[in-house]
């Protein structure tokens, strides 16, 4: 297979080989070492690592310059992925903090179009190398191991790192799904890490975390709340993790802090009745406010929720669990002037004259009502209110959010219309000076076409339909409004790509008619007989009427008879019905059904993740009410109050200040967080009571990412380890056992061989025993042997029978070792001389003392089964010396045991 022998080894996991291997001169450690990251054994990686050919170039950029050319060809990994990407890619935490150790480093990649001279010859000689070169680098860097181990703020990476590789995905299309898959895992380890949070102390210190202060001191009980991270997570449409828990639940108690009917979970009822009360007194509210700004009053009035009340219009918001109608006194009224002023009851449709004076509406440059008044002094609010906002967020950040643009599109509207009207009474009021030529008063019937009044009433009908539409957006407040307002939203898109391929047919289709019966004019009458002229329909006469013509059609406003002609024209008739046929297959048929078809899609895309969505659109309409300021709404907020006057003399002082040089401007203080909690509640929600909190220690952002980072590599460790065993894993398995058995069976091998020593030795011990008793033996009395005749015992022809018989006995023990049956004579005797891992028991069975189980002869040497009629003399020759005490198994016994104690 073209493996060297140490990736043999190390694919084995044999420290031993590997290590000796190690020891030989000139060793290619080649893909061994990318072998042992595979497998994540610390100890291979760290021999390999440790080995003085392996330097820190080597573990990083260097590694395709050290590889073979031959090892490059048979190895499993490409050039481009070095040791240190490789841990990454796997997620090895302990192996690539040992890279890591040894300064190993992984480079970012230059941007796509980089036009340095090695970004340039890369492109040259190998675009796809130098494509996949890039991915897996970025693989590498948007792995958590990786991002855990080497950045002081783990959030804040991910979050930059999953938008570089979003607009990686848009530049390199071809490899746009690798890219967005990296995306999506950036996003999930900062929900991951967000996860890691066990107290509201975490969760405050990650989405308060700003960037220019990592060792900052989190002072909980603090009256300011920046969340500037979350902020930026809503910037970077970090979706899962605005909508995590944990930042809902902060989001929550700060919306309804200081707010009743979140604590006390008020009825339907009483949420009712406190919010009617609420907007009744609503003048009286922001007069206060305007007159005491440091007052409770006050405080309350600067709550988010507050602000949100008395700035939108609101149907069903939601509060905790309860669901009530509130009406904003703001926009509400504002709503509400509108409709009044079209429904005014001194207009007339035609202007005629009534009680000897002309009415309003023939009166060419009328002066503004009391309502209309009222509805200029909202405009100017509301323009004021918007001011102040592109003010505070910048022109970048403001253009971004689409409901800006429809807000901007209605003052222009309004203010377009405010315009005009007061050219209009100046014309023909306060600079008229020939009443004769230029009439204030005449009926509408001999106005010109583009009269100012006309102008203006259009525009503010268009204005007014803005006006209420923009309701729409606030319906993101409630869980079942909000997911079908942002599907309606995603249909508008598809519905603008829909336009553009509509338009492009449309426009073929109008040309083409057009020029077919431009020579058919609607207003030459055609008479066919005498006394009977027609003319022809104007349907297709010009490309304006064309362009009328089918799209009307599309809602089936047309007739078929547009395409006829009064001429004899039968040929121009038929291309004409068969253009107005294809065209009606192009529009109705196929692109109406295909934006059927997406809009479906974009709905059925919202829906399987309505919470998510919801809740990410509700945190931005909530986050654009915390910021301090903007407390008062239109038309409250023109008037200028106590407050205002101190901000700007304070102003005007530190620019003063700052132009003579006494002025230090401190970046850190502006910023600062600027959503500022009621003073009545900081301890219920946001901070930690003071009592509490003073027994704490002071810590730091640092400290806390350090936990959470901790917490996550463990939780992480725990999950590899639970996962189940693959394939490969199963085969290790497998080698193990065998392995395991072949080393038994040597063992058990050499025991065999190790008792078959001690019985031999035994054996002749008996036998030297056996021989030195023969000699000294006496003659036994006769009255002994006529007692045995009585029992009837076979007498003993001659002392060599018995001899044999014994060593028959000792044969069989040596042969097998184990297995064999002894007499109880030996029995007590081979006990005594045996090695402790050998036992006899009480029949005489010899047995491993190792294992419970018993080594069995073959039936070739089975003395119990091949010596059975022997059994019956052994034993009454053993019970024959048993019984007269004979001197030679006396002595033989002795002597076994003194040699059993040496």
């Amino acid at each position: 297979m073209g493996r060297t022998a140490i990736e043999i080894a190390v694919d084995n996991e044999n420290l031993e080989i590997v290590q000796l291997l190690l020891m030989q001169p000139d060793v290619r450690i080649g893909n061994a070492l990318l072998c042992s990251i595979r497998e994540g054994v610390y100890e291979l990686a760290e021999a390999l690592i440790n080995h003085p050919s392996i330097t820190k170039e080597m573990l990083g950029e260097g590694w395709a310059k050290y590889l073979d050319p031959s090892e490059t060809a048979t190895s499993e990994y490409s050039s481009d992925i070095s040791p240190v990407i490789l841990a990454a890619h796997l997620n090895q935490f302990e192996i690539l903090q040992m890279l890591l150790r040894k300064d190993a480093i992984i480079e970012k990649p230059h941007k796509h179009y980089c036009s340095c001279e090695a970004c340039e010859e890369e492109r040259i000689n190998d675009g796809l190398h130098r494509s996949l070169k890039r991915i897996n680098t970025f693989r590498a860097l948007a792995s958590p191991a990786w991002i855990s181990l080497t950045s002081s703020d783990p959030i804040l990476s991910a979050f930059k790192l999953s938008r570089e590789l979003q607009k990686r995905a848009k530049v390199e299309d071809e490899f746009k799904d690798q890219y967005l898959q990296l995306y999506e895992q950036c996003k999930q380890y900062a929900v991951d890490l967000l996860n890691q949070c066990r107290s509201t102390e975490e969760v405050m210190a990650v989405l308060n975390k700003e960037d220019n202060f990592c060792n900052e001191e989190i002072d909980l009980s603090s009256a300011k709340c920046s969340l500037a991270r979350l902020k930026l997570a809503i910037k970077y449409e970090q979706k899962t993790f605005v909508a995590h828990p944990h930042c809902q639940q902060l989001l929550t108690s700060i919306w309804y802090e200081g707010f009743p009917l979140k604590q006390h979970r008020s009825s339907f009822f009483g949420t009712l009745v406190i919010c009617l009360l609420l907007v009744i007194s609503w003048p009286i509210l922001a007069i206060c406010y305007i007159l005491l700004p440091k007052s409770r009053i006050a405080e309350i009035m600067r709550s988010p929720f507050m602000k949100f009340l008395y700035y939108r219009l609101i149907f069903f918001i939601e509060i905790y669990q309860n669901r009530s109608l509130n009406f904003s006194i703001s926009f509400g009224c504002f709503l509400t002037l509108l409709t009044l002023v079209t429904f005014e009851a001194y207009r007339t449709q035609t202007g005629e004259i009534k009680g000897g004076g002309l009415t309003r509406a023939a009166d060419r440059g009328p002066p503004p009502t009391a309502i209309e008044w009222l509805v200029f002094i909202w405009i100017v609010g509301m323009l004021w209110s918007e001011m102040k906002q592109l003010w505070q967020e910048r022109l970048n950040k403001y253009v971004h959010q689409w409901w800006n643009w429809l807000d901007f599109a209605m003052l222009c509207l309004y203010l377009c219309t405010i315009s005009i009207r007061l050219s209009a009474y100046l014309i023909y009021v306060l600079w008229n000076f020939n009443e004769e030529t230029t009439p204030r008063h005449l009926i509408r019937t001999h106005w010109d076409a583009y009269e100012p009044m006309l102008v203006s009433e259009a525009l503010f009908a268009v204005g007014n339909v803005f006006s209420f539409a923009r309701v729409y957006y606030l319906f993101q407040t409630n869980p079942y409004l909000g997911p079908l307002q942002i599907s309606l939203g995603c249909m508008l898109v598809d519905v603008a790509k829909f336009c553009i391929i509509f338009i492009l047919i449309i426009s073929s289709f109008s040309i083409g008619l057009a020029q077919l019966y431009w020579y058919y004019d609607a207003n030459t009458p055609v008479c066919i007989r005498a006394g009977q002229c027609k003319t022809m329909p104007n349907a297709f006469s010009s490309i304006a009427n064309s362009y009328m013509t089918l799209l009307w059609s599309l809602f089936s406003i047309t007739k078929v008879e547009d395409t006829d002609v009064l001429e004899a024209h039968h040929f121009t008739v038929w291309v004409g019905q068969g253009l107005f046929i294809l065209y009606h297959m192009a529009s109705i048929i196929v692109l109406l059904n295909m934006l059927i078809a997406m809009m479906s899609h974009s709905f059925e895309r919202i829906n399987d993740h309505a919470d998510l969505e919801w809740k990410f659109h509700r945190s931005k309409l909530w986050i654009a009410h915390f910021d301090e300021g903007s407390t008062l709404s239109p038309p409250f907020n023109i008037i200028i109050t106590p407050k205002a006057c101190a901000k700007a003399a304070r102003a005007i002082v530190n620019t003063i200040r700052w132009c003579f040089g006494r002025y230090h401007y401190d970046i850190k203080d502006e910023n600062r967080a600027t959503i500022r909690r009621p003073g009545y509640s900081r301890k219920s929600h946001c901070s930690i009571p003071m009592e509490t909190n003073a027994l704490k220690k002071p810590v730091t952002y640092i400290e806390i990412i350090q936990r959470l980072v901790s917490r996550f590599i463990h939780e992480q460790k725990k999950t590899m380890k639970m996962d189940g065993v693959n394939e490969d894993e199963l085969k290790e398995i497998k080698q193990d056992i065998s392995s395991l058995r072949f080393e038994l069976r040597d063992d058990r091998r050499k025991e065999i061989v190790r008792s078959s020593s001690h019985i031999d030795a035994v054996k002749r011990e008996i036998m030297r025993s056996m021989s030195t008793s023969t000699r000294a033996r006496v003659t036994m009395p006769r009255r002994h042997f006529s007692s045995f005749k009585e029992r009837g015992v076979v007498e003993i022809e001659s002392e060599d029978s018995d001899d044999i018989e014994i060593r028959n006995h000792i044969d069989s023990l040596s042969t097998f070792g184990t297995g064999a049956t002894l007499s109880p004579t030996f029995s007590t005797a081979a006990a005594q001389l045996l090695p402790p891992a050998i036992t006899v028991g009480a029949s005489g069975d010899v047995s491993d003392g190792r294992s419970n189980e018993h080594y069995y002869m073959s039936d070739k040497f089975n003395y119990a089964e091949r010596q059975r009629p022997k059994q019956k003399t052994s034993d009454a020759f053993e019970f024959f010396v048993g019984e007269t005490g004979s001197l030679r198994y006396r002595s033989r016994t002795e002597a076994c045991q003194r040699d059993s104690i040496r």
